[in-house]
């Protein structure tokens, strides 16, 4: 098996007005070539929440144990695999033993029947599970590792500061990917663990499609073959890194993921990567209001490059990021296409969001506005997957102009799978730091479920419960 060459592009309208003292780019990651799988070099760890939500309804802790099963039958002999049954606390249920087990017609066949004895009662300790699969990975060093947790409910076993001190022990660790079934989950709390383990973030409103989606995860996961790409950001004395944003394929801020290598000089981990894969990241860069501007020559404002990894062939020379000022106004014709592809992107995503905490705070009119306006947008935009979204909590009653009726039958669970795409653009960084394990669950009053203390809606029924109760 070879590996893959890497390589970086840089895309942006060089030209600055008068007055002008910003830069945006987007620095495409392009891996390329290499032959082979990473199959026997991988690792794989499902994370499986078993709190006592999932008893509600029947069906969802069922289908969970048919999407774990259902992963690991697509595990190609040679992957090194473990389970996690995820409460308050951490419990590997295969295998038996420590550490990793060895993928095989035998060990596929013990792991299905494990997860078909999976029990849903106890809390939720997402941080647990996490630690837990860090330290199974710590075995497999050399190995590509990936990550699958699911979820139907709040961290509510830990404090939020202590979820985000576990992820940052992960970060460049592992690969996680995230879901959210059913309507008791905090997006926040997936968003966190989806932009530190730059893993995708979603949620299924259909129990019975997610032994699919897990099933496409695994696959997704076992064509990278490289275990870490790093990009580094360097400036000059006159400007400075504002923001770093991956744009493509999922939407992450990383700002503040940035780790300070040296003087002026940033980097930041991208994950794994397939033998053929592309990533956008959109740079803004702020410069410094006293800088000269330079009239009919260019002018090197950054630079990026990749860092060379063990694995992997050499990469290309950095590239720069560079400005040239102008007399003339610059026209809208001039803007790169892909900048401008990814602020439409940026504004889409926002009236995604602004719909969404409308429907959350029952203010039908403003949701309708802007989920009306994110219709308009991903309209103009060809987005069918954000439209098809979009359909399951608002009827279109004029695409073009984004006029849209709130559905009847929405639920909170559409809502999340609205939002959640539009949340992983965000920062969700901690909101307070105090335990939620002393918080009563709400009792339902027209079925058996226990919501998340807080919750607005009944995980079970989806009732509304008017105003929140704690």
């Amino acid at each position: 098996m070879t590996q893959p060459s890497l390589g970086i592009e840089v895309h942006q309208n060089k030209f600055l007005a008068e007055g002008d003292r910003s830069m945006t780019a987007i620095v495409r990651v392009v891996s390329r070539g290499g032959e082979g799988t990473a199959a026997h070099s991988a690792a794989e760890v499902l994370m499986i929440d078993c709190s006592s939500s999932m008893r509600f309804p029947s069906t969802k802790i069922g289908e969970a144990r048919r999407a774990a099963a259902a992963a690991i039958e697509v595990l190609p002999d040679g992957v090194r695999f473990a389970v996690i049954q995820g409460t308050e606390h951490a419990t590997v249920i295969y295998p038996a033993g420590d550490g990793l087990v060895t993928a095989s017609e035998h060990t596929r066949a013990e792991a299905r029947a494990a997860v078909e004895r999976l029990v849903a009662v106890g809390g939720t300790a997402m941080g647990a599970w996490l630690t837990k699969a860090r330290e199974l990975f710590e075995r497999e060093p050399d190995a590509v590792r990936h990550a699958i947790l699911l979820t139907d409910g709040r961290n509510d076993s830990q404090t939020r500061a202590a979820l985000m001190t576990v992820l940052n022990s992960c970060e460049g660790r592992f690969v996680c990917d995230a879901r959210g079934i059913g309507d008791g989950w905090e997006p926040a709390e997936l968003t966190q663990i989806g932009r530190v383990l730059r893993g995708n973030v979603d949620s299924v409103v259909e129990d019975d499609r997610l032994a699919d989606d897990f099933r496409h995860l695994v696959e997704s996961a076992l064509t990278k073959v490289l275990p870490e790409v790093r990009l580094r950001i360097g400036t000059m004395p006159f400007s400075r890194l504002r923001s770093v944003k991956q744009v493509f394929p999922d939407e992450y801020d990383l700002t503040d993921r940035c780790q300070e290598v040296a003087v002026r000089e940033l980097e930041l981990s991208l994950g794994s990567f397939a033998n053929e894969e592309t990533r956008d990241y959109q740079l803004i860069l702020d410069l410094d209001p006293d800088l000269e501007p330079s009239h009919g020559q260019d002018r090197q404002l950054a630079w990026t490059e990749l860092v060379p990894l063990p694995g992997a062939a050499a990469g290309e020379d950095a590239l720069p990021i560079a400005g040239r000022w102008t007399h003339d106004p610059i026209p809208p014709t001039l803007v790169h296409p892909m900048v401008s592809k990814y602020a439409a992107q940026a504004d889409l995503g926002e009236a995604l969001t602004a719909g969404g905490d409308a429907y959350a705070a029952g203010d039908q009119a403003e949701a309708e506005r802007y989920w009306g306006r994110a219709v308009a947008l991903a309209t103009a935009a060809s987005d069918d997957e954000t439209l098809g979204r979009l359909s399951g909590v608002v009827e279109i009653v004029d695409a073009e102009k984004g006029v849209v009726r709130l559905r009847s039958d929405a639920t909170r669970s559409h809502a999340l799978h609205v939002v959640i795409p539009s949340r992983v653009s965000e920062i969700a960084l901690p909101q307070e730091d105090r335990p939620m394990s002393d918080a009563s669950p709400v009792a339902c009053p027209t079925c058996p479920a226990l919501s998340p203390a807080g919750a607005n809606f009944c995980v079970g029924c989806g009732r509304p419960f008017g105003e929140a109760v704690s």
